[in-house]
């Protein structure tokens, strides 16, 4: 279900290449979809789902569903009236703001503020599928999001005409609609199982205090990792000259979190319960041991898919991006930028699984401390690196190199406060991984190089052909082969993981 979301993702932003490129109303409209976004990144899958999981599964195995329907419901009536508290009063500031000082991504930003309800409370009951082991209608919330967006992005642009400002205020309110649909499904499949949850304002109830007692310290650290997302987006908004850094930034970081998205979020997703599991019932053996998988299972794809983004970026953007509205000197812009990001993504990766590890164990102050470090060198490295000719790739490199160095102290205090995993054998995974991802690479590149790509890449036309593709295509599934035929004569546990053998 997560890759159907990234593929249709794919298409998604193809659709936005084609109808608006890297314009600054484009721009405006991924600046638009910040708030709701961080929302969904901090109260949502972020703090929310990280203090309720482990909190409604310990309740769960030890007083039955009963009791634990009535946390979920309390929780989630709480999360709404909030949210929705804060909706009204960001829709009135706004109001003010624009009547005294107009900005171009106002309108953009009122329609879509609700949004910042329905995705949060969508989090919360898909956090509650997972705790019960339910992961299809968790994964299949992104897919309506990008079935409804493909759908207003074609059919105002062709059916309906629309002017692109018109057209970007189509789509917004066609993500309302998307939200809605996302509710439905996860209320829906806990009602095929049987776990209905029912409105509770109950919120002082000891289980929902608990719940928002690890709350708040999350949201600390939750917003100032957010915080390094949103000050990327507000550097490259308004510190990039002409209005487009956001717009290319966007495209490349879709495309850097694609292996991240398909496989990384998909092994912590379904980790995290199992972490919480083994923390209620105190087995620390089988804690480490889960966390040590997840953690060289994850490093195992994104090494690799880290090398491969950064090798056939050039193609892979003017195949995907250029055509309508988007130009070759976008597709320059965003390969840089991707590429920069992809240095980091071994760490992003890392990072998914390392936080779920605190939060499982309910130690939410660990990551806060590192997190506020991160977000001072991350912003002088964003005005260092963005004043450069690297513009919005700067801010990609930025992440990168904040990434890493906040893997390194996570690392650390885990070791000191949480758990004591074999971080030798990590390493040798570690090695494996790269030298596997080395070798293809090696070959990767040569076929680039002397193969009809490198003709392709050169030419002055833009024939995205599907010729072009089945190449591309084609040069990937090698890539994958030969890493996996080295690590195969590695022996490497993590792939036989992967195909559970």
């Amino acid at each position: 279900m997560t890759l159907a979301s990234r593929v249709l993702g794919v298409l998604r932003e193809m659709a936005y290449s084609y109808f608006f490129g890297a314009t600054p109303l484009l721009s405006d409209f991924r600046f638009a979809f910040q708030i709701p976004n961080l929302s969904r990144r901090l109260f949502g899958e972020g703090a929310l789902t990280s203090s309720f999981i482990p909190v409604f599964t310990k309740y769960r195995q030890a007083d039955g569903d009963e009791p634990a329907k009535q946390l979920a419901g309390g929780v989630f009536t709480l999360v709404v009236t909030i949210l929705s508290a804060m909706t009204v009063l960001a829709e009135v500031a706004l109001l003010v703001v624009e009547h005294f000082k107009p900005f171009s991504a106002a309108s953009l930003t009122m329609i879509l503020l609700p949004y910042m309800v329905l995705i949060c409370a969508t989090a919360l009951l898909a956090g509650v599928l997972n705790s019960l082991h339910r992961f299809a209608a968790p994964a299949i919330a992104p897919i309506l999001l990008n079935v409804v967006l493909i759908s207003a992005t074609w059919l105002g642009g062709t059916s309906f005409g629309f002017d692109p400002r018109t057209h970007l205020r189509f789509i917004a309110f066609a993500t309302l609609l998307a939200g809605c649909l996302q509710i439905s499904i996860q209320v829906l499949w806990l009602k095929a199982i049987g776990f209905s949850i029912k409105p509770n304002f109950k919120w002082s109830s000891p289980p929902v205090r608990r719940v928002v007692s690890l709350l708040l310290p999350m949201i600390l650290g939750v917003s100032v990792i957010q915080l390094n997302t949103f000050i990327d987006s507000v550097i490259a908004f308004t510190m990039v000259n002409d209005g487009k850094g956001l717009a290319e930034l966007g495209y490349a970081q879709f495309l850097s979190h694609l292996p991240l998205g398909v496989f990384s979020t998909a092994i912590a997703t379904a980790i995290f319960p199992l972490l919480s599991w083994h923390a209620a019932e105190g087995d620390e053996t089988g804690f480490a041991s889960s966390l040590d998988t997840g953690l060289r299972t994850s490093l195992f794809i994104a090494i690799p898919a880290g090398v491969g983004l950064i090798l056939i970026a050039p193609h892979l953007v003017r195949l995907l991006y250029e055509r309508g509205e988007f130009t070759s000197a976008d597709t320059n812009r965003v390969v840089t930028a991707l590429q920069c990001y992809c240095f980091g993504l071994w760490a992003y990766s890392a990072q998914q699984i390392l936080v779920r590890g605190f939060y499982a164990k309910e130690d939410t102050k660990s990551p806060v401390y590192i997190s506020v470090a991160m977000v001072g060198l991350n912003l002088m490295l964003n005005i260092l690196l963005v004043r450069t000719s690297m513009r919005e790739a700067g801010v990609a490199l930025a992440t990168a190199i904040s990434a890493a160095i906040q893997i390194v102290l996570l690392a650390g205090f885990l070791k000191a406060r949480v758990c004591t995993i074999h971080w030798p054998t990590i390493a040798r995974s570690v090695l494996k991984s790269a030298f596997a991802a080395a070798v293809m690479g090696a070959g990767v590149w040569a076929m680039l190089r002397i193969g009809p790509l490198s003709r392709s890449l050169a030419s002055d036309g833009r024939a995205h052909t599907m010729i072009e593709a089945t190449q591309l295509g084609v040069t990937i599934l090698i890539g994958a082969g030969i890493y996996g035929i080295i690590a195969r004569l590695l022996n490497t546990d993590e792939l036989k993981v992967l195909i559970n053998k």
